[in-house]
């Protein structure tokens, strides 16, 4: 308070303004310069929540708001780094390397699968996520992989090792009424 203070008595004192009684000048000028010390102290709190790498709070909220969810729960260096992965994806990053990129920003744990010769690919989530995570990644993840891709997104599933340890014949599986799509995205709690 002290600095804008000074500045305020050094400006209004040569002035003259207020006559004579120097005490009601420096009390009035002591208002004025602790509520332009709170006002200073908002605009910087503002300006530092305004960007990702000084964001603390707020502001990376608000950035979670535009681009995924709130990850309060996580450190703020975490969310840093996954919305700065975020917004730094470009036209250049169609590769494997963009697409890792791109998932990591999505704070997914996975694994790639490529099948080039018939131009598809597959990313499997390996961490549980509950039924809303899930179209919520389902419906980032899409808008990330490039149109000309063929991909499959599953979640957690088993691996036909797993399917081959459950023992079980063709006509139980068969007798299940399942569809392509229940049967890639079985788990192993299911």
């Amino acid at each position: 308070m002290m600095r804008i203070y000074e500045k305020l008595l050094s400006r209004h004192l040569p002035v003259g303004v207020y006559g004579g009684d120097p005490d009601a000048l420096c009390d009035e000028l002591k208002a004025y310069a602790a509520e332009l010390e709170l006002l200073y102290g908002e605009l910087n709190r503002i300006f530092r929540e305004r960007f990702i790498t000084t964001a603390e709070d707020e502001g990376l909220r608000a950035y979670e708001v535009l681009f995924g969810p709130d990850r309060t729960g996580e450190s703020v260096e975490s969310r840093r780094e996954m919305l700065l992965l975020r917004m730094n994806l470009g036209n250049g990053d169609f590769t494997l390397a963009g697409l890792k990129k791109a998932l990591d920003s999505l704070g997914l744990q996975y694994v790639i699968s490529e099948f080039p010769q018939i131009g598809k690919l597959n990313v499997t989530a390996t961490t549980d996520y509950t039924p809303a995570q899930q179209a919520w990644i389902r419906r980032e993840v899409s808008k990330l992989i490039p149109a000309s891709v063929e991909f499959q997104l599953t979640f957690n599933t088993l691996t036909w090792a797993q399917w081959d340890a459950l023992d079980r014949t063709f006509s139980v599986i068969d007798s299940e009424d399942s569809t392509w799509q229940d049967i890639d995205e079985r788990t192993d709690t299911q």
